[in-house]
This record gives structure tokens, sequence and C-alpha cells, in this order.
């Protein structure tokens, strides 16, 4: 394990940029089975994701952020209050003991998106922000992956403490536009109702239902703290994130 740690920690700290940086974190990851992994800042209390890094697929990370799931994530709600590790099985999760529907939707979502456990790390960085760190698996028991508790937590610890804002998720990554509060998707739903689309061609026009653009409208008008879409709009003009 000693010469592996090593190895790792060399990749992480003198890597040329950040791009290299990330694909360091890749290659170790997949040394020790790991399928995805996860670096976020955040104030895990308020459910408040102020920057991601992942190689997640994008369309689940899209689903996560515009459901609103970070609210009922355990690990979040559970780590933000006492630091350390927890594990989560995904597609396991009975609707009788989720406290709330998200929380099955999220567990079951995470096991339609190809992952079957999760080892999940949260720490304190120097900003005074959560640092979350996820380890995602393609099996359900962590104990039959090839690293060890030990080999986890120091991987998950090293990738917290290098893995940054500004480092680039290759590939079809997913990484929030900075200083933009918004995704992807709400950022097209706004420029559709900048360019006068109501909510039913918007739908046509993206290939959503309805409610999935009223959705997208909702967490957008939360991100940007308006109080109507037509507010979200204007902010969202006047600060840059979308143009005409």
């Amino acid at each position: 394990m000693k010469n592996g740690l090593i190895d790792t920690l060399d990749a992480l700290l003198f890597s040329q940029d950040q791009q290299d940086r990330w694909h360091a974190a890749q290659r170790a990851a997949d040394k020790i089975g790991v399928k995805s992994i996860l670096v976020a800042q955040a104030v895990g209390i308020q459910g408040d994701i102020r920057w991601m890094n992942t190689d997640m697929p994008s369309d689940w990370i899209e689903e996560y952020l515009a459901c609103g799931y970070v609210e009922v994530d355990p690990p979040v709600l559970n780590l933000s209050k006492q630091k350390g590790n927890m594990s989560v099985d995904c597609g396991v999760l009975h609707r009788g003991d989720a406290s709330d529907k998200r929380e099955w939707d999220l567990n079951h979502g995470l096991k339609a998106a190809g992952f079957g456990s999760l080892f999940c790390s949260c720490y304190k960085d120097a900003t005074g922000y959560d640092r979350f760190v996820t380890l995602a698996y393609d099996g359900h028991h962590l104990e039959d992956q090839p690293a060890s508790q030990v080999e986890l937590q120091l991987f998950s610890a090293l990738l917290a403490s290098t893995i940054e804002r500004d480092t680039v998720a290759p590939g079809n990554g997913y990484q929030p536009a900075r200083p933009s509060p918004l995704t992807q998707r709400q950022r097209e739903v706004l420029s559709l109702l900048a360019e006068g689309m109501m909510t039913a061609r918007i739908a046509e026009t993206l290939g959503l239902s309805e409610a999935a653009v009223s959705l997208h409208f909702a967490n957008a008008r939360k991100a940007l703290g308006a109080s109507t879409r037509e507010h979200a709009l204007a902010l969202a003009l006047t600060r840059g994130f979308i143009s005409l």
C-alpha cells in the first residue's frame, strides 16, 4: 500500500496542470476498482453546492441537481454534521424506509446510472466549507473491492486535498460553469424563454416534459434568488450567465 500511496501522492501533487491532475486521479481510482469519482465543495447542512468535479454521467448529475437530491442525500446530511466516512448501497432502499420520495428516487437513480455502491467522505476545507468526496463502484459490496478501508480513506483524503474548483473533468463529465450558479439545462430553458417561448414549446424543443421544464425554472429561480422566471431571466442576462 505504501508504494501505491506514494505514487498517487506524487501524481496528484506534481501534475503539470489541473487537467493532468484530474487524469492522475482517474488513473489512481481505476487501480483500486473505483468506477467514478466526485469531489465537491458545499455548505452541506444547507444543501448548497458551490462547485463540483466528477466523471459520473452528465445526465445523472443534471438530474441530481435539478431534482434537488442534495437536500435528501444521506451522506450530505449525515457527514455535514459529523465528518467521516459512510457507505451507501444503491438501488436497495425500500419506499417505506425513505424519509422523502426524492430519497428513494436518488437511491434507485444511482443504480440506474450504473452504480452499485458508494464510499462517501466529508472534510472541512481551508475556507471553512465542507469538501465531499464520493468513490463510486459497480458492485454492491465494498468488502469485495481490491482496496481496503484504509486505502479508500487515504485516497479520499488526497482527492479532497488536491482536487480544486478549477480542476477540469474531461470527457462527458460535469463541471458547473463559474461564476454562474445555473446548470446547463437551466440556462437552456431561460435562453428559450428569452426567445419568447412558453413552457409547452420549450418542452417540445428540448425533448422534456412540461413538468421537467417547470422544475428547471424553479431551480433557476432558487439559484438566483429570483421571485419569478422572468426575474430569473433578467438576473441571468444582467449577470452574464446567458446571452441573447
